[in-house]
């Protein structure tokens, strides 16, 4: 007998169903505030990261937060990339052993404006990463991390992150293919060129919707009211010529192909 039924995805037990939601939010804007919801039931992270780590500089792919303060998960990212990526000192053990988990407390960073600038400054005090290489052998390093006020890991956190860690690389590897995602700093550039005439916070509205930010996160980020962010992107969309955040991603993502 043929039977066509709709997918329950309540009947799922807890811990599959997270799993089972985040997979569906593989490619889209909500896949960062997803993928740290799932992590959440094992392990409270409150920003992650993913940077490219080629060339001379590295490449922030993709963020999420949990954080009040929306926008220093990528504030710290680009102070990461444009002054001290090279005093790392978890970056070139995982790179010489892709898929091993490494595990960093703020005291461990010798190199105190490192440590100062990003760590003791917002409060971070403990680090959980790992590295996976791309498509082309480039290193992609992906970063949990730790506040001050929810203390250090437990022990069966740091136990759940390392056994999770294998399963959320091949998460993200997917993510990034589907999305077509380019690093972060390249999109107000993509988007000048489908449309020149974008005003510097019409590109900071679009940029941020593409990092996976909430409309309430940006607004915290940029200091305006959620209605004024909604504003911004309404004339940004109507400039570009399209109606949903989908469309903005595909846009992005065929400018990204034409290279």
């Amino acid at each position: 007998m043929i039977r066509l039924s709709i997918p329950q995805v309540s009947t799922l037990p807890q811990d599959i169903r997270h799993f089972s939601e985040l997979a569906c939010t593989l490619g889209t804007p909500s896949f960062p505030g997803a993928l740290l919801t799932c992590l959440g039931q094992w392990a409270d992270c409150q920003h992650f990261s993913v940077l490219r780590m080629a060339g001379e500089r590295p490449q922030l792919l993709v963020a999420g937060t949990r954080h009040h303060d929306a926008g220093l998960v990528l504030r710290c990212g680009q102070v990461y990339i444009e002054r001290y990526h090279r005093h790392d000192p978890l970056f070139e053990p995982l790179k010489a052993a892709p898929g091993q988990v490494g595990h960093l407390l703020a005291q461990d960073i010798r190199f105190m404006p490192y440590r100062e600038a990003i760590y003791l400054r917002h409060g971070m005090i403990e680090r959980l990463s790992s590295v996976y290489l791309d498509e082309q052998e480039r290193p992609v390093l992906f970063n949990l991390y730790r506040h001050r006020d929810q203390g250090f890991f437990s022990d069966r956190e740091l136990q759940m992150c390392e056994a999770l860690s294998p399963a959320l690389l091949q998460l993200l590897r997917g993510h990034l293919a589907l999305t077509g995602l380019h690093p972060i700093v390249d999109h107000p550039q993509r988007l000048l060129q489908h449309c020149p005439e974008l005003t510097a916070q019409e590109l900071n509205i679009c940029s941020r919707l593409l990092q996976g930010m909430t409309h309430a996160g940006i607004a915290a980020d940029l200091g305006l009211k959620e209605s004024t962010v909604k504003t911004y992107r309404n004339r940004a969309f109507d400039r570009l010529g399209i109606n949903f955040p989908s469309q903005l991603f595909a846009l992005i993502a065929s400018s990204a192909g034409g290279r």
